[in-house]
């Protein structure tokens, strides 16, 4: 058992008989708030005493001032039952406000005193309630403000969900334009480079169709001539096949 399980429950046995005390969950949450609460306690308990003694030392002063006035009024030949009846409601007034100035005795110095610091305080408060009724009225202009600025927000966020909702199929439609005119771009970039593949092939074959002429114009009777005839015509008809399926691919 720690420490302050044990300052507990010593408190619990303090404040609650032994076999009444509830059964409770130890652990460190629970501790803390019970160990909160006994140190709380204890400081209230403490404080009460303080006021207490505090009390009682004013009673035995109170009737020791009694019995000081009581001697005053019997030197003088006077006693209570023989003031009239405004006499002692006025001694009645004199000791409420006493009681009420918290005052020791009731000679004119101390009432002047305690009024004076009863004014004070009065004024003190005073003071304080109309600083805080400048804050509240702050707070309030400011609140007040945070609302219009939060309304207006409020309207300009539904104003551009309006206008996105309006917008939403045109922005669609420029999307599809785009992509579909992005796609039209490459494609139009592929046919380019093939076109450009054919005249490149059609500027290649050339001297070989004119060099195949040539050979041709030959007489048929030499062998040689035959063979760079027959090579010419392979080499033309492989590039003739190669212009054909680029124009083919060009075309599909």
């Amino acid at each position: 058992m720690d420490q302050d399980h044990i300052k507990v429950k010593l408190w619990l046995e303090d404040v609650i008989q032994e076999d009444s005390i509830p059964q409770y969950e130890i652990n460190s949450k629970t501790m803390s708030i019970l160990t909160q609460l006994a140190e709380r306690n204890k400081r209230i308990n403490s404080d009460t005493e303080i006021v207490a003694e505090d009390m009682r030392q004013k009673a035995v002063e109170y009737d020791l001032e009694a019995q000081r006035m009581q001697k005053v009024l019997d030197y003088l030949g006077l006693s209570l039952s023989s003031l009239s009846q405004s006499g002692d409601h006025s001694i009645k007034i004199l000791s409420d406000i006493a009681l009420l100035l918290g005052l020791k005795d009731c000679t004119s110095s101390s009432l002047l005193l305690g009024i004076i610091n009863q004014s004070r305080t009065l004024n003190k408060v005073l003071d304080d309630r109309a600083e805080e009724s400048s804050i509240y009225s702050k707070l309030i202009s400011k609140t007040k403000s945070a609302l219009v600025q939060a309304n207006s927000l409020q309207r300009t966020f539904e104003s551009l969900e309006e206008q996105h909702t309006l917008h939403k199929p045109v922005l669609e439609k420029r999307s599809h334009e785009t992509e579909f005119f992005h796609n039209k771009a490459k494609q139009y970039h592929k046919i380019v480079r093939e076109a450009e593949d054919v005249n490149y092939l059609k500027e290649k074959s050339k001297p070989l169709k004119d060099k195949l002429e040539i050979y041709q114009d030959l007489p048929p009777d030499l062998s040689l001539a035959k063979v760079k005839v027959e090579e010419a015509k392979l080499q033309l008809a492989r590039l003739e096949e190669q212009l054909s399926s680029n124009i083919n691919m060009l075309h599909s």
